[in-house]
């Protein structure tokens, strides 16, 4: 099981929320999602870092879990009372960026969720603005410089993660990954293949789940990656127990903040 963060992610952060609902201080929102405000994995300090040396500053507004765990296990009433108050929470900006795989993938899905409802034309209007960290960083004019964090050529690869992908995100984190200075990236094989973890399954069913990474252990080993990215705290927590220290596991997120902050020499 992950670590708890001693102080959540909004508690450590009490400067980018806005004073009342609906008034936003930026054009730009962080959808944390729920793993990254309450785990100790350092994902949304590592977002909100890259969204810095990007020149933006964040809000980090009102907003209730996107509703995938929820919706997963048939309560689909209570994802939409929760999706109804990230609406209108995230009405008054320009992005929506997120850093969860399966937040980035539901809040696209919200026009699907409100189907046929009142809801739905803000739905669609909200799918449209939901971009995923990789995507800000490929698309942003600005372009902080990069500096290699290890002393020699690092070996890392993707894991390709299934809501990710689902949500159409896949070129952007290997281009990214490519691109880090100091990095050799190497396409290992199954990138794009399930890693087992399927949010609590792994707590469900350990067993089947851990015969299900090990396919993605040996590909690891085969590819010869010290670290492995992804974009799924999900998928984090299952490679970490599943590649029994094969690979390092990382967050996109967390290897450009790194790159960022090699060039600044801190």
């Amino acid at each position: 099981m992950p670590r708890l963060a001693r102080r959540h992610l909004r508690d450590r952060y009490p400067e980018l929320i806005p004073q009342a609902v609906q008034v936003a201080r930026s054009p730009v929102a962080y959808f944390h999602g729920c793993a990254a405000n309450y785990f100790d994995d350092g994902v949304g300090d590592a977002v909100i870092a890259v969204l810095r040396k990007h020149g933006v500053e964040p809000d980090l507004p009102l907003q209730r879990c996107s509703g995938t765990p929820i919706e997963t296990y048939g309560h689909r009433a209570l994802a939409k009372e929760g999706a109804r108050v990230n609406l209108a929470s995230m009405a008054g900006y320009d992005k929506v960026v997120t850093g969860c795989a399966s937040c980035t993938l539901m809040l696209k899905d919200y026009p699907t969720l409100f189907a046929g409802e009142p809801e739905q034309a803000a739905a669609q209007a909200l799918a449209k603005r939901v971009t995923h960290i990789s995507e800000f960083v490929s698309q942003s004019p600005v372009k902080p410089a990069m500096g290699s964090a290890h002393s020699t050529k690092c070996k890392v690869a993707y894991h390709s993660s299934c809501h990710l992908r689902a949500a159409g995100v896949t070129k952007e984190p290997r281009a990214i990954l490519a691109g880090l200075p100091g990095v050799e990236y190497v396409e290992m094989p199954d990138a794009d293949r399930c890693a087992g973890g399927a949010g609590t399954y792994l707590v469900k069913d350990f067993e089947t789940s851990q015969r299900i990474v090990e396919r993605k252990r040996r590909a690891v080993e085969q590819s010869g990656a010290e670290v492995v990215a992804t974009s799924c705290p999900a998928c984090m927590i299952q490679l970490s127990t599943g590649l029994q220290g094969a690979a390092e596991v990382k967050h996109v997120a967390q290897l450009i903040q790194e790159a960022y902050e090699a060039a600044d020499g801190s």
